[in-house]
């Protein structure tokens, strides 16, 4: 018997399958879309969308990226080890509680920075003081998105004291789209007409050490107008659309498909209730397959009864309450079924009924919330 003991809990009979050549084919793709010479920013906060930040850096450092953009800190700290030639780039804004050990942990790794308020500039140059780091920092432009941007007046006096500091170098201005994935895309060139008019009024638009950027996913898809020098690519590298399109200009392959085995094999006779709160009652002799998986490793409880799994190639309902960490699927036609035989569970397919959108319709909610789900403690393997 094989032993893992590890600091990090992981299940590795549970295992999200990353299929590097559709990742790196996203990237290559959505980067066809683009100008030559616009960089290309990807998204990997979030354990990359729920696909594994350290398998996902790991793929993409030595293809054509430029940046690597995470949410936190932590994160920021995380892969900073990783990476090789490209740049982090850290979108929570650096403020003036934040520890002086991070801010000199950015500077000296040259970690691209997010500010949002003169204050955190003061609390940078604080820092850094006595030193000769310097900051790089990226301002978020308010168009229309409704959070983190600094409004377009305070952001111009924001730049001009980014201008005249000592360890703060303004390397970037950018903006966020709150609709580029609706089909009615009127609010999103509205936002577009609101940070070109900034960048011309301030003039920052013309600076040739200045990063400009907006697009989003949505954006680099839909909307090549918005690219200028580099394009932040997040769900759409994973292989997903923000939402279904019927005629994308390129298909992006899904990434992700998480497996688990079959653990066990019950007969219920017909009239028999299943799991917790008797939801399932059975209407025939039925096979049921447990399959090791359940809320815990973020699969949802709202799945019970409702969604599907693949056994074989073919499709199982899930029946009964899912549980913390398990649940049933009906295998009655599926002949031949055993013990350690691999279950699908999320599908690598866009038309799949148990893929992300497929499920992600089932809990009324977008794959990216599917896909992030999945529990850090469930197993990654790169193919």
């Amino acid at each position: 018997m094989k032993l893992y003991r590890s600091q990090k809990l992981v299940r590795h009979d549970i295992q999200v399958h990353i299929n590097s050549e559709a990742l790196l084919g996203n990237v290559r793709d959505l980067r066809g879309l683009c100008s030559a010479g616009t960089k290309f920013c990807a998204v990997v906060k979030a354990n990359a969308y729920g696909h594994g930040i350290a398998e996902v850096v790991n793929i993409l450092k030595k293809s054509d990226v430029d940046f690597f953009a995470v949410s936190s800190i932590y994160e920021a700290i995380h892969i900073s080890e990783m990476v090789e030639e490209q740049s982090i780039f850290l979108l929570e804004p650096i403020g003036p509680g934040q520890d002086v050990e991070q801010v000199v942990f950015c500077a000296v790794r040259s970690i691209h920075c997010a500010v949002d308020r003169v204050e955190a500039i003061e609390h940078i140059e604080k820092s850094l003081a006595g030193s000769s780091a310097v900051l790089n920092v990226h301002v978020n432009v308010e168009t229309g998105m409704g959070r983190w941007g600094v409004e377009r007046q305070a952001a111009a006096k924001l730049i001009d004291r980014i201008d005249t500091s000592e360890h703060v170098r303004l390397a970037g201005v950018y903006t966020h789209f709150a609709t580029a994935d609706e089909d009615d895309l009127s609010y999103s060139h509205k936002q577009l007409a609101n940070f070109e008019a900034f960048l011309e009024k301030t003039r920052v638009g013309q600076r040739d050490d200045v990063l400009i950027h907006a697009a989003n996913s949505a954006a680099t898809i839909k909307m090549p107008e918005a690219h200028f020098d580099m394009v932040r690519c997040g769900i759409s590298m994973y292989g997903y659309y923000s939402r279904p399109m019927a005629d994308p200009p390129i298909r992006l392959e899904p990434v992700m498909k998480l497996q688990g085995p079959v653990v066990g094999i019950k007969k219920i006779p017909a009239g028999a209730s299943v799991s917790y709160g008797r939801s399932f009652v059975t209407e025939r002799d039925t096979v049921a397959a447990i399959v090791p998986i359940g809320y815990a490793d973020g699969y949802w409880r709202g799945f019970s009864n409702r969604a599907k799994m693949k056994v074989a190639g073919r499709l199982v309902p899930v029946i009964g309450r899912v549980c913390m960490d398990q649940l049933l699927v009906d295998v009655t036609d599926v002949p031949g079924v055993s013990i350690g035989q691999m279950v699908t569970i999320i599908d690598d397919s866009h038309d799949s009924p148990c893929g992300a959108y497929g499920l992600a319709e089932i809990a009324g909610t977008i794959c990216y919330e599917i896909l992030i789900n999945v529990h850090a403690h469930v197993m990654r393997v790169v193919r």
